[in-house]
């Protein structure tokens, strides 16, 4: 493997970026130094004053934070000898770490996600969402939230996890169906939030990626108002119940920005293309441990509300069919 022949022949190693995300560009510009926050093998994330990026090999998804390199794709950066902690010199030229990783960036391309759908029909919608359900009824993990995408999943499920979202999740689907139908915008502050905010393990966890896809999902549909107040409340409790790192991918979700395969997925179920379902899912299967899978449940969820709140114009077998929280209730 690489990691093995770099040991063998010890040196500077120059790995070029050429694709950054939009919240990386932030969390780079004007600064001059930062520290390795976390290292895994595929990829690490350095922290700086203004923010994180996540450094990665050539096969690391575009998304908001990340920087993709073009080390080769069996790099293993914890094995390579990048320690928590280290150091980081950051110009407007190059990252630097210790004297034996070079990222030049004079030739990065910036990295947004494509805008949403302008012209969308409920009824593509429904479509996609019921090609969407049908597809992946074997293929959703079974750790994390991505098992709400389907109500009998999700009642044989007993992992603890599982029992402490579901109650948040019948009360988000319930709050975000009479957000989306109410007029004057007077709904009450979605307490559900909280419950979910550091729900589960690791470095993203579920029900903050569950959070993040649900406010993408709502810049899609252009519910501005509903997803700053998701984020208000999310935002302020934050920072005490879960990572830094998570914080700042959620920070991202209320600009409306995930990595590219959710705003895929999401396309696609908003204008029924159903043929393209089975390449987004390898896409999402991808992106981090269930992380993937987390976000476009949250983001079902939305999508499923917003059929409901257009009730008066849907037959009642398909709001059935379409609700989740209709199918769990």
């Amino acid at each position: 493997m690489w990691w093995r022949v770099m040991h063998r022949h010890p040196g500077h190693f120059r790995f070029p970026v050429h694709l950054s995300g939009s919240a990386a560009s932030r969390a780079l510009r004007g600064v001059q130094n930062g520290q390795v926050a976390a290292v895994f093998c595929s990829s690490f994330y350095v922290e700086t004053i203004t923010g994180f990026v996540c450094i990665g090999n050539e096969t690391l998804e575009p998304a908001p934070l990340n920087l993709i390199t073009d080390a080769p794709a069996g790099t293993d950066w914890s094995a390579s000898g990048v320690r928590h902690g280290e150091q980081v010199n950051v110009s407007s030229m190059s990252i630097d770490i210790g004297q034996r990783f070079s990222f030049p960036l004079s030739g990065t391309t910036g990295w947004q996600p494509d805008p949403p759908p302008k012209a969308w029909k409920f009824a593509d919608l429904k479509q996609g969402l019921d090609a969407f359900r049908g597809a992946t009824t074997e293929r959703v993990p079974r750790e994390g939230l991505g098992h709400f995408l389907h109500a009998t999943s999700r009642s044989e499920n007993d992992d603890p996890v599982t029992r402490r979202a579901q109650g948040p999740i019948l009360e988000a689907q319930q709050w975000l169906t009479a957000s989306m139908t109410t007029p004057d915008k007077r709904w009450p502050d979605p307490h559900w939030v909280h419950p979910l905010i550091g729900l589960g393990p690791g470095l993203t966890p579920s029900g903050d990626d569950f959070i993040s896809g649900m406010m993408i999902a709502l810049h899609y549909l252009e519910q501005s108002d509903v997803r700053q107040s998701v984020w208000k409340l999310a935002s302020g409790r934050t920072k005490d119940v879960t990572t830094p790192i998570s914080y700042a991918h959620l920070e991202a979700a209320s600009r409306g920005e995930g990595s590219r395969g959710i705003h895929q997925a999401l396309t696609a179920m908003m204008t029924g293309q159903t043929a393209a379902i089975e390449d987004l899912m390898k896409g999402i299967d991808h992106i981090g441990h269930t992380s993937g899978w987390d976000a476009i449940a949250g983001a079902v969820t939305v999508f499923d509300a917003r059929l409901c709140s257009h009730r008066p114009h849907l037959s009642q077998e398909a709001t059935a069919e379409t609700s989740y929280y209709s199918a769990v209730r």
